[in-house]
């Protein structure tokens, strides 16, 4: 999709964010060891980490060093070229060099989200991208409140939606993901952990008002699931039903709602308008310019602001050693 509608701003022109963002180039997953890539400069040292973690014995770590010195590598890219440790290991290490959370194995998130578990990658660094540019049109709006959106299944809004909690949340800032689509509940999920208490039975008024479950190795982010299918999820979403329970969930600095296509019913539209701002999606080669003109029509009607319009592109196929999903968002 080479046109955009009028007025419609562009959070970031030509970002891949699609779980397979155009991850064909050779990432460079260590990008960020290259201030501390030497055992021989002193200070907290990646060598000395990767010894006291147990992944390398001290003598691997000297073969990674000259294998560096050799072939002019950083530590991590030598490590792996050795078979001594993986591209996981080194981005668990460098995640506690620079504070930097990420997945732990078995965590109970998606493979998909590579901002949680390849957070050097291309793939991660578009959604840093997208956070800082919202960041920036958000700023001085108090804590950011947002409605993720898109005309039709498919176009990877639930995988934007949970990319972008879970990087504000990387940034130091408490984060709420709440998954509000009350209809696809028979979706992949892409966080495993979701518990008794979702969406759906608080505004039925069988549960008392409740963010969800924290994320593991995420102390900052919890996820409030969409709970069992209601028959009725439009009439549970009107007369300002999330605008109450944002209200008794305080203390947050950023809310990322996920929300059903809006080609598929209002819950959209009524949700944005209690949201008050809304991110659109569309796919490349896959969303119809004309849903997402009418998407945006629907969204202004609701009286929502559009912060901006994100293109993604993904495809099937392999990569990372696995096969990728089309993510029904």
């Amino acid at each position: 999709m080479n046109a955009r509608p009028d007025n419609v701003g562009e959070a970031k022109a030509g970002v891949n964010a699609g779980p397979a963002a155009a991850v064909h180039a050779n990432v460079d997953a260590h990008a960020m060891a290259a201030a501390v890539a030497s055992p021989a400069s002193g200070g907290d040292r990646i060598g000395d980490r990767f010894v006291q973690s147990g992944l390398l014995t001290p003598d691997q770590a000297v073969r990674v060093v000259q294998l560096q010195d050799a072939e002019g590598l950083r530590f991590g890219e030598a490590a792996v070229k050795l078979g001594f440790t993986t591209d996981k290991q080194v981005q668990a290490v460098l995640s506690k060099q620079f504070h930097y959370p990420v997945a732990a194995e078995r965590s109970g998130i998606s493979a998909d989200l590579a901002i949680a578990h390849a957070p050097f990658s291309a793939e991660a660094e578009a959604i840093r991208q997208i956070r800082a540019e919202l960041s920036i049109r958000l700023a001085g709006s108090g804590p950011i409140s947002l409605a993720v959106v898109s005309p039709n299944e498919g176009e990877g809004k639930s995988y934007l939606a949970a990319s972008l909690a879970i990087a504000f949340a990387q940034a130091g800032m408490r984060t709420l993901l709440i998954n509000a689509d009350m209809r696809d509940v028979g979706r992949d999920k892409l966080f495993t952990r979701t518990g008794e208490v979702g969406l759906s039975t608080i505004l039925a008024g069988r549960s008392a008002p409740s963010a969800g479950l924290p994320v593991d190795s995420f102390p900052l982010l919890n996820v409030l699931d969409s709970g069992p299918p209601p028959p009725n999820p439009i009439e549970m979403l009107h007369d300002g039903a999330l605008t109450r329970l944002l209200a008794a969930l305080p203390g947050f600095d950023v809310v990322i709602v996920d929300t059903p296509s809006a080609g598929k019913s209002s819950d959209a539209q009524v949700i944005a308008q209690q949201i008050g701002f809304c991110l659109l999606l569309g796919r490349k080669d896959h969303t119809h310019l004309v849903d997402l003109v009418a998407t945006q029509d629907k969204m202004r009607t609701a009286g929502a602001q559009i912060v901006g319009t994100i293109y993604n592109e993904f495809k099937s196929g392999r990569t990372r050693g696995g096969w990728f999903r089309r993510r029904r968002g």
